[in-house]
């Protein structure tokens, strides 16, 4: 294989790889267990995230990705050679890589991860914002003068923007998302319930009664985990409106957000978006009622894009194919002597 490209989201859950011609190629959890001593690799992506909270002794399970930024250099760079050879295989030749990057990044955290990229394999690398590759993956062209509202519910981060033309004419990245959630939901069913549940367990919470709005009619699954005060096995059932209370706070965080961003958007994007819609991606979009939540606090309809979890990395995709065009914008690839790396 040589010549090719590929598109790449960099999620805190999960790390999607897709390809022209060929969508996505690759979708694993951005996790990785390693050795403690010598931060050795054992395992990367489904098999890394089943083994959290199962550890082993001397075994550590991480993210290293966080809130859309390198959180560990090195943890990073293993991860992603590890999932680039499964992509490219045993090959001489180097693929380019565009790769999504939050709405609001430094400077020094694009270099950052420029440069893990270029250590892990790529010959270079064009970062492009979430919202954009979100735009361009829900079959929305988002190069045209008219406005789009993204919003990108993310693993580690919401991305809010307004894109028109190209480039972002309004842009916030909150740092509230999916893991929040999750966290979210731990702590709630220790003080609510007395009863400590793992990250999985919080994870199946939130996917089976987790909403945004309440529901219409009840909805009920049994939690397992283990007594605070005994220590010893224990069910409690729960309902979507305990969760609804629980996520509650979060969620309007990020509404107000949104709303703020609306406001302070130009009369002339604000009719466009009112025709278009608003797109919402990322998997944090798919639990219930997202759609429902902003339309109500736009006063615009939301939609979730076609395969929202996978819609940014498709992005990056339709974005290798118009990197002519994007050129234009000033997304440009980087290259080892650009970002002075070893």
């Amino acid at each position: 294989m040589f010549g090719f490209d590929l598109g790449i989201d960099l999620g805190t859950s999960s790390l999607v790889i897709a390809m022209p011609g060929r969508g996505i190629v690759l979708n694993e959890p951005s996790y990785i267990a390693y050795m403690e001593d010598s931060e050795k690799m054992l395992y990367a992506g489904k098999r890394a995230y089943f083994l959290q909270g199962r550890e082993p002794q001397g075994v550590r399970v991480a993210q290293p990705l966080k809130d859309g930024v390198i959180g560990s250099y090195r943890l990073t760079e293993k991860m992603l050679s590890f999932f680039l050879g499964k992509v490219i295989g045993k090959t001489i030749f180097r693929p380019r890589v565009v790769a999504c990057v939050p709405s609001v990044t430094t400077d020094v955290e694009k270099r950052t991860i420029v440069s893990v990229l270029i250590n892990a394999g790529a010959r270079s690398v064009c970062l492009i914002e979430e919202p954009l590759a979100a735009a361009f993956g829900s079959n929305t062209d988002p190069l045209q003068p008219g406005g789009i509202f993204v919003i990108d519910v993310g693993g580690g981060t919401t991305d809010l923007a307004v894109v028109s033309g190209g480039s972002m004419a309004q842009t916030e990245t909150i740092k509230i998302a999916g893991t929040d959630f999750d966290e979210e939901i731990v702590k709630y069913m220790r003080t609510r319930f007395g009863m400590n549940v793992g990250i999985r367990m919080a994870e199946d919470i939130k996917k089976n009664v987790g909403c945004a709005v309440p529901r219409v009619e009840r909805v009920v699954m049994t939690a397992k985990g283990s007594d605070v005060k005994t220590g010893l096995p224990r069910e409690e059932e729960v309902n979507d409106l305990d969760i609804y209370d629980c996520l509650f706070p979060l969620l309007e965080t990020i509404r107000e957000k949104a709303v703020a961003m609306f406001e302070r958007t130009s009369p002339q994007l604000v009719a466009d978006i009112s025709r278009s819609g608003v797109i919402l991606a990322g998997g944090g979009a798919l639990m219930y009622g997202m759609d429902k939540m902003f339309s109500e606090a736009l006063g615009v309809e939301a939609h979730v894009a076609d395969e929202a979890q996978e819609c940014v990395a498709k992005g990056t995709g339709i974005a290798l194919i118009k990197m002519n065009v994007l050129d234009g914008y000033g997304y440009r690839f980087k290259t080892k002597e650009d970002v002075r790396i070893r």
